[in-house]
C-alpha cells in the first residue's frame, strides 16, 4: 500500500467524480506528489471543507501542501466561500502546526482535551475519538 493511501478507494472516486472542481493533485515529473480532497457545503455554500490533504512523505516540507491549500482556498473563495473547515487527529502534530501557520484556528466547542498547542473536541468521532476541528475565515 502506498504511504499516501489513507482512505478506502471508493472515497477517491467520489471526490474525482462529484467534487473535481474543488479537489486537486500536485505532480512532479508525471508522478503524484500530493493531493487535496475538498468540497463546498451543500447546506451552506459559504462554507467549504477539506476532507484530506496528503503529501508524499519524502516531499514534505517543500511547499506542496501550501500550494494545494492556496489553490483550494482561491478556488472556493471565487465561488463565494467565506470559511473553510477541516479536522485532524490530535496526534498529528505536524498537521496541527501546518494549519496554525496557515491561518486556521481550532474550534473549541463542548468538552475539549489538550492536543499540544490547541484543544481537541472530545469524542468528536465517537467515544475516545477526539479530533481537532479547524476553521479559517477567507
Amino acid at each position: 500500500m502506498s504511504p499516501m493511501v489513507t482512505e478506502r478507494n471508493s472515497i477517491y472516486h467520489i471526490f474525482t467524480r462529484f467534487f473535481s472542481s474543488t479537489s486537486f493533485v500536485a505532480e512532479e515529473d508525471g508522478r503524484i506528489t500530493g493531493f487535496l480532497l475538498g468540497f463546498i457545503s451543500q447546506d451552506d455554500p459559504h462554507e467549504a471543507y477539506i476532507h484530506l490533504l496528503c503529501v508524499s512523505p519524502h516531499l514534505r516540507g517543500r511547499g506542496v501542501a501550501s500550494r494545494l491549500l492556496e489553490v483550494f482556498t482561491e478556488t472556493v473563495r471565487r465561488k463565494g466561500v467565506h470559511v473553510i473547515y477541516l479536522i485532524t487527529k490530535p496526534v498529528n502534530q505536524r498537521a496541527i502546526r501546518f494549519y496554525l501557520k496557515n491561518g486556521f484556528r481550532a474550534v473549541e466547542k463542548g468538552e475539549t482535551v489538550d492536543a499540544g498547542p490547541v484543544k481537541a473536541v472530545a469524542d468528536y468521532n465517537g467515544p475516545g475519538e477526539d479530533m481537532v476541528v479547524f476553521r479559517r475565515l477567507i
